[in-house]
């Protein structure tokens, strides 16, 4: 976990993706390691084989837009919802939507610390667009307690398009089929609010096994 940063990662079912498939473990190993490596600003935190499995300039590619657990500390829980998907051949694209239960800590030096709370809810789509491989799929059914996975579960797939923050015009029909969608039940608040602790972070689904691969 970078510094500064509490983080757990909740995947709210979908038709376009089997979270226990090995497509599901890629795509969720994958997502949640671009979360983490973008807050640490550094490809070195993602998960085990998060490097490999990315195009080239990963590092770069994280760094684009500074974080806020770059400066400050942070307490958040990220939802990713499949939303739609298009194959062709071995290659895949997916538009997942993203909401967030995100706590950023405010600094006054002259009295104690106050929390910036802020409920996002579904309207932010994330493409991750992959191709398969004939050998070395990722494990299937992984699930459990833990909020990351011990080992790489990449398998030989890689990952040749990613976009975290798709808010351009181009992504404008994805933005409003996200905002269509149910309200998020987990969400405490829609909206910003303050408060002197933090929102906590809520339990990974569906995790990661206890002992690894």
């Amino acid at each position: 976990m970078p510094p500064n940063l509490d983080t757990s990662f909740r995947w709210v079912p979908g038709s376009a993706l089997d979270f226990m498939s090995g497509e599901g473990t890629f795509v969720r190993a994958y997502v949640e390691s671009f979360e983490l490596a973008f807050q640490g600003q550094s490809a070195e935190w993602g998960y085990p084989g998060f490097v490999d499995a990315s195009p080239r300039g990963i590092d770069e590619q994280v760094k684009e837009v500074v974080s806020n657990s770059s400066t400050r500390k942070v307490v958040n829980t990220v939802f990713y919802r499949p939303l739609r998907r298009v194959d062709s051949g071995a290659t895949s694209r997916l538009i997942l939507c993203r909401s967030e239960i995100l706590s950023i800590e405010q600094r006054f030096p002259s009295r104690d610390s106050e929390w910036r709370k802020i409920g996002k809810p579904w309207g932010y789509p994330v493409t991750i667009e992959f191709t398969r491989s004939a050998n070395g799929s990722p494990p299937e059914k992984q699930q459990g307690a833990r909020r990351a996975p011990s080992y790489s579960v990449f398998g030989n797939w890689h990952v040749t398009f990613y976009d975290r923050l798709g808010v351009g015009r181009e992504n404008r029909a994805d933005i409003v089929a996200c905002d269509a969608l149910p309200s998020n039940p987990d969400l405490p608040a829609v909206g910003v609010e303050t408060g002197s602790q933090p929102w906590p972070t809520l339990p990974p689904s569906p995790g990661w096994p206890a002992n690894g691969v």
